[in-house]
């Protein structure tokens, strides 16, 4: 047995060198990303409440499947239709690591969580009281010693309730003036000092901030998403889910139902990006309506014409559009 793998290995070394030279070239990592088609996520088993009212249709969030690119990805992309290719630093900040940009995706998904929440909870006519807010952290445009996911507490020693404080503090500064930071970074406190800069957008200091927000609601929610989610993209078909938990009507009306959007505290609908591939995955998983920010509006319906989808598009700005058209069809 032993001489027969030998002569194997002999008679097919040439084979077996090329084998996986060609594998370790296919598998090598190239600084892109492959979007591609992505799917549906029906929540209603997420979200936990008192009393939760039984639905007979679905809403659900869209997604982008993405991959991290390697040679064999690059060369499909080039074949199959669906898929394309965007460069990493695309979506970096300021040459940020991937566990960066993983962070900021969960705080978006909180923040949009959280949003949810308070929307759907005050149209459902249900008790929200927000207690005090968190400024965080989601990007640094400079080297200036924050980190994405840092809680800013204070700025030079006054407390920071809302990103407006802060940027009161920075206007109030020279080109070049320092900053001293109170923070919170993992579970505890420190300082970091920060300079001012003056650009051409005005006075800055090298950070994107994300605002949460600390509550109470009756009845109590909890909502649970795995590891591998994150982003605010889902923020208004969480509202969505939330409200029809809470309430006796059931907004669904035995329709399944799919959508895209970034949900602000006060209902509104922000753009997305990736509609192409939302729309895509909506027909896949046979969606009879789907709703897109209006910005997203245009786009999505030049998806479902090139297609030619079965599907009802329906354009929202705000939480209330959304709500409106699902009880009055």
């Amino acid at each position: 047995m032993k001489n027969k793998i030998i002569d194997f290995f002999k008679n097919n070394i040439k084979f077996l060198i090329f084998l996986i030279v060609f594998m370790c070239i296919i598998n090598f990592p190239l600084p892109y990303y492959i979007l591609a088609p992505g799917g549906v996520i029906d929540i209603r088993d997420r979200i936990q409440v008192e009393d939760k009212n039984d639905t007979s249709g679905t809403l659900n969030l869209l997604y982008v499947t993405e991959y991290e690119a390697n040679v064999g990805m690059m060369l499909a992309s080039y074949i199959l239709k669906d898929w394309d290719t965007e460069k990493i630093e695309e979506v970096q900040v300021s040459n940020e690591t991937m566990e960066e940009i993983a962070i900021r995706n969960k705080v978006m998904l909180e923040n949009s969580m959280q949003n949810a929440i308070i929307v759907a909870y005050s149209k459902a006519g249900k008790k929200v009281n927000i207690k005090g807010r968190e400024n965080i952290v989601i990007a640094t445009t400079s080297d200036n010693g924050l980190k994405v996911g840092d809680k800013i507490l204070k700025a030079d020693g006054i407390e920071i309730e809302s990103s407006n404080v802060l940027k009161t503090i920075i206007e109030n500064k020279n080109d070049g003036d320092s900053i001293v930071l109170d923070i919170i970074r993992d579970n505890k406190e420190q300082q970091v000092t920060v300079n001012v800069e003056d650009t051409t957008d005005g006075k800055v200091i090298g950070i994107v901030i994300l605002t949460n927000y600390i509550y109470d609601v009756d009845p109590e929610i909890n909502l649970t998403f795995k590891s591998s989610e994150g982003g605010a993209s889902g923020g208004l078909m969480i509202a969505l889910n939330i409200y029809n938990s809470l309430t006796e009507t059931d907004i669904t009306k035995g329709r399944k139902i799919a959508g895209t959007g970034t949900i602000d505290a006060n209902g509104n609908v922000g753009a997305i990006d990736g509609v192409k591939y939302k729309i895509i995955g909506a027909h896949n998983n046979d969606m009879e309506i789907v709703f897109v920010p209006k910005d997203n509006y245009e786009e999505a319906i030049k998806v479902k014409e090139e297609y030619n989808y079965d599907m009802e598009i329906v354009s929202v700005e705000t939480f209330d559009d959304a709500l409106n058209y699902l009880t009055n069809n």
